[in-house]
């Protein structure tokens, strides 16, 4: 049976589920950030990075402070740098592997010098 639990957890992975909210969220990581410097860190539109900030909200992922006319955004709970490091070393694995792959089919298909001279 599918529990509230498992709900929240689905429901907090959708909302980070674009790479621009992975982007946003690694530009918070260094702290509060207005939208214009999102934007300009993020490589988007204002309205774009509007939106997404508006997803994270919903997910419970970030918070909004507004001071004069700014509004500085944070990530609530920092654990969420934790999900992003798992999911980058999950990355960095799986490209390692595929690395090695292509050095091993490459090894393989290249039979050395040796071949060459009888031919």
């Amino acid at each position: 049976m599918i529990g509230e639990l498992q709900k929240f957890k689905a429901n907090y992975l959708k909302a980070l589920a674009h790479p621009v909210r992975i982007r946003v969220l690694e530009v918070l990581q260094q702290g509060e950030v207005s939208v214009a410097d999102l934007q300009a860190e993020a490589g988007a539109e204002v309205a774009n990075i509007s939106q997404h900030l508006a997803v994270l909200r919903g997910g419970g992922i970030v918070a909004a402070r507004k001071t004069g006319m700014n509004v500085l955004y944070r990530v609530r709970d920092t654990e969420v740098f934790l999900i992003l490091d798992a999911l980058r070393q999950i990355f960095s694995q799986r490209l390692d592997s595929m690395q090695t792959m292509l050095e091993e089919d490459d090894t393989a298909a290249d039979p050395g010098p040796a071949s060459h001279a009888q031919s």
